[in-house]
């Protein structure tokens, strides 16, 4: 008998245990001791930049829920939304067909926080007096669809009661507009898009014009296919949040901005289509990293062109026309955070592997082309500079100070400015380079051929300069080249990788650093003698330096698959014409009248829960119709590492266990 009772006591005790663990298990979210995810949704934001859903902007509306606004007033057919208040609330989960105008008012979506919503705007005109007129309170996402051939406009107030939310269209979570219809957005006061989340944009014809930021958003601004104009009294478009992102992959983005095109704090990224800007300052500014690896960037005007800490291009084709730089790799945090220039260790650096680059100044005062606290590194591409020859406008300036380098490895260049500080590449380059100082008049023609005669290089600069620094994959060291700057020709001899000609010599160097290196007889360099840590010598007796991101000394690098719709721009030393000016796109007309419907008997407050609970329609459009979050693969518990099937065999196999507890314990007590 005492045998028989340890045997149940331990049966009865398995029993506990597992229907403990087993609870635990189940209740394990709630008591917070671990928490369900998507791996396939982690996969997602890390790795794919937009979903089926983003892109889908022809979804069916055959069960939607049909709105007509009609002045103050909105009839509904269908769930999920009410007209209360003068604003139109959705409450649920669920597709929405609204057109027509509402005179004081706003859309207003306060869903569950893991809702899907999908709104068709058809015809829409709203406008609002003190706050935003599509308002997203509450939702997981919200899909603006723009119909095809509808014109909708968001009207703004010239202030908004509630100072947080402080754009026309405002959400609290993710947004997505897509479709083929347009889209005016016009706030005198404030943003005109502000978005804590993400705001993605993959169709339509999109205007905002915003007293402050056109486009404000915290976690990224992604863009793909959409025709989208901004004009601001602030940024552009202002991606403010820890490692806020810009991702453009195509489409048509015109930025008119008295400060900023486009500023954020995390990377921006540009894959393909045409970014158009005037800017009152910045082009196009990170407090991180450019990345360049397609399409087409012209800066109309701006202060400086591009800056970041890291700026790198692969391919495409940008043309700027600075007051001040060109290419500024300086490592400060710009307006969000206090300046810093790049401080020891931090890593600063331009990279060209490809592309084309055309930098024209005509009027800066100690103004760079290409301008970095670290390295320039050019592999591949065709890069054209023109500054004028007054000042200490540097075509190519490289942190020296700091140990930084000018290196060529590939492509053409062709960099003309002053020459009070000028630089030209460092001896430790892999290509021959000419630095030539003489004085060329703006739209002079400034060409190289070699000893048979034929053209390897030209350009019609358009700016006057004092000194010129030339390379391409056809100079060869120790072969003889002509060089002609309008009207007069000198014969130049390479007597090395870095080598120096012009009748100006005996003036041209008196403040210049030669690339930030030694090597080079007969030139005072700001290095010499120095042999920097990872230096490598080479065959020829020379110290190679290792590039960022470089795979090898010999500066290769793999460079990346042109996108399909990267445009092109022929390099046939023409310079690129400027746009035409053109007016702003006119105002669509109001919508028409529609019939007055019978107010809901609801009540609705801004910025309250609503306190809406997550109905079947709601669980089902989350898992099956929104590749965001439910994708194809299994949820794991994040804080134990196991899979879904994982955690219900373990339930499977705690409830047998305890069912074979309790029969041997029933046996027992028998």
């Amino acid at each position: 008998m005492a045998a028989d009772k340890k045997l149940d006591r331990v049966a009865l005790l398995v029993l506990c245990a597992m229907l403990a663990i087993t609870v635990l298990f189940m209740n394990g979210e709630k008591l917070g001791l671990t928490k369900v995810v998507d791996e396939d949704a982690d996969q997602y934001s890390a790795s794919v930049t937009f979903t089926a859903n983003d892109l889908n902007g022809d979804w069916d509306t055959s069960s939607a829920t049909v709105v007509t606004l009609s002045g103050a007033s909105a009839s509904v057919s269908g769930s999920g939304a009410y007209f209360a208040n003068g604003d139109l609330v959705i409450s649920e989960a669920r597709k929405y067909v609204i057109s027509g105008t509402l005179d004081d008012g706003a859309i207003v979506v306060d869903a569950h926080r893991s809702s899907k919503v999908w709104i068709l705007l058809d015809g829409v005109t709203l406008t609002s007096s003190d706050s935003p007129c599509i308002w997203v309170e509450q939702a997981d996402k919200v899909f603006l669809t723009l119909a095809e051939g509808s014109e909708n406009i968001l009207n703004g107030c010239d202030d908004f009661a509630d100072e947080d939310c402080d754009g026309v269209l405002y959400a609290r979570d993710d947004v997505t507009i897509n479709g083929s219809g347009s889209l005016t957005i016009l706030n005198g006061c404030d943003h005109g898009i502000a978005a804590n989340d993400d705001l993605v944009i993959t169709g339509g014809t999109i205007t905002v014009e915003a007293a402050r930021d056109a486009v404000h958003v915290n976690d990224s601004f992604r863009l793909c296919g959409a025709s989208v104009t901004l004009t601001a009294g602030d940024d552009g478009v202002a991606v403010t949040g820890e490692e806020g992102f810009f991702h453009m992959t195509s489409g048509e983005l015109t930025i008119i901005s008295d400060d900023d095109a486009v500023h954020t704090t995390g990377d921006i990224t540009m894959e393909g289509g045409t970014l158009t800007i005037d800017a009152g300052d910045d082009g196009v500014h990170s407090d991180t990293a450019i990345t360049i690896s397609g399409g087409t960037i012209l800066l109309n005007s701006c202060y400086e062109g591009l800056e970041a800490k890291i700026i790198e291009m692969s391919d495409g084709d940008v043309t700027v026309f600075p007051r001040d730089d060109g290419f500024n790799a300086n490592g400060g945090s710009g307006s969000f955070g206090p300046w810093s220039s790049a401080s020891a260790g931090e890593e600063t650096y331009i990279r060209i592997s490809g592309g084309a680059v055309t930098i024209v100044n005509e009027t800066g005062q100690d103004a760079d082309g290409l301008d970095s606290n670290g390295d320039i590194c050019i592999e591949g591409g065709v890069i054209r500079i023109s500054l004028t020859g007054g000042g200490s406008n540097c075509a190519l300036d490289c942190g020296s100070e700091s140990g930084g380098v000018a290196e060529i490895t590939g492509g053409t260049v062709i960099a003309c400015g002053g020459s009070t500080m000028a630089e030209g590449f460092s001896s430790t380059s892999t290509q021959p380079s000419l630095f030539y100082s003489v004085g060329g008049e703006a739209g002079s023609t400034l060409a190289v051929r070699d000893s048979s005669g034929e053209t390897i290089l030209s350009w019609d600069v358009p700016c006057s300069f004092t000194s010129a620094v030339i390379s391409c994959p056809e100079m060869t060291v120790g072969e003889t080249y002509t060089v002609t700057v309008g009207d007069s020709s000198e014969e130049v001899t390479l007597t090395g990788i870095a080598s120096i000609a012009g009748s100006a010599q005996s003036t041209a160097f008196g403040g210049m650093n030669w690339g930030g290196n030694a090597g080079q007889t007969g030139i005072k360099h700001g290095n010499d003698g120095f042999t920097r840590p990872d230096d490598t010598e080479t065959t020829d007796g020379t110290t190679q330096h290792t590039r960022p991101g470089r795979t090898d000394n010999d500066g290769t690098t793999e460079r990346p698959a042109r996108p399909d719709d990267a445009e092109t721009l022929e390099t046939d030393g023409d310079m690129p014409a400027m746009p035409d000016d053109t007016d702003m796109p006119a105002l669509p007309e109001n919508g028409g009248e529609t019939a007055q419907p019978e107010e809901a008997d609801a009540s609705f407050e801004h910025g309250q829960d609503g306190g809406h609970q997550m109905t079947d329609f709601d669980q089902q459009q989350t898992s099956e119709n929104d590749d965001d979050v439910e994708l194809s693969g299994p949820k794991t518990l994040s804080s134990f590492g196991v899979s879904t099937w994982t955690l219900l065999a373990s339930s499977c196999a705690a409830l047998l266990l305890g069912v074979a507890a309790a029969v041997v314990f029933k046996d027992r007590i028998k």
